[in-house]
């Protein structure tokens, strides 16, 4: 069994407020991170990799694991994210409230909404819906996670949706990819983000 003492305090606080149980009314949803409730992980054990030990806290809707990087004399560890069938993890985040704040401001930035509710897909969400959502985060995330994350988050539910042009395509989003990439380099940038990790056997 997983000590809970490892648990980082962000996420013991999410659960001490009931967003991490699905079938909770306080369940808190997030783009690409459906958490497990601590006594699920707890009752796991730790996946050792060589000098590493990952614990996972959440899934994408693919499947993908998302999971605390515990590295060997590190007193820190970093949040990863394990793709399905890949031999290899990618550093997302320095700690759980950066991993939440980088999955808010990626997905204000993404192809997640509509302008004509009469040509959206069926996964997307007019502008008064994602900006009920933001203020819904922000109240929830007081006092979880810092303040100048919250106040990122308020001047997020300010903004309107754009036409975003590049060499993807074109959507509507609150964020540029510019402006996304400014914001994570600005207050989430840490010396291994988006490295590779190896899973050794």
């Amino acid at each position: 069994m997983i000590d809970k003492k490892i648990i980082p305090m962000t996420y013991q606080l999410m659960e001490q407020n009931g967003y991490t149980h699905a079938h909770g009314n306080a369940y808190l949803w997030l783009n690409e991170m459906e958490w497990i409730p601590i006594e699920s992980i707890i009752e796991n054990e730790e996946e050792k990799h060589g000098d590493m030990s990952l614990i996972p806290f959440a899934f994408t809707g693919g499947g993908d694991k998302w999971v605390w990087v515990f590295e060997k004399n590190k007193e820190t560890y970093r949040v990863g994210l394990c793709e399905n069938a890949e031999p290899t993890g990618i550093y997302y985040a320095k700690n759980m409230e950066d991993a939440i704040l980088r999955q808010i401001i990626e997905y204000v930035t993404d192809s997640n909404f509509y302008i004509n509710k009469e040509q959206a897909e069926s996964y997307q969400i007019s502008e008064e819906e994602v900006i009920k959502k933001i203020q819904n985060w922000k109240k929830c995330f007081e006092g979880i996670i810092e303040t100048q994350y919250i106040d990122i988050l308020n001047e997020l539910s300010t903004l309107k949706l754009k036409k975003i042009k590049c060499q993807y395509g074109e959507w509507y989003a609150l964020l540029s990819i510019h402006e996304q990439n400014e914001l994570i380099e600005k207050y989430l940038k840490f010396d291994r983000m988006d490295e590779e990790f190896e899973l050794l056997m």
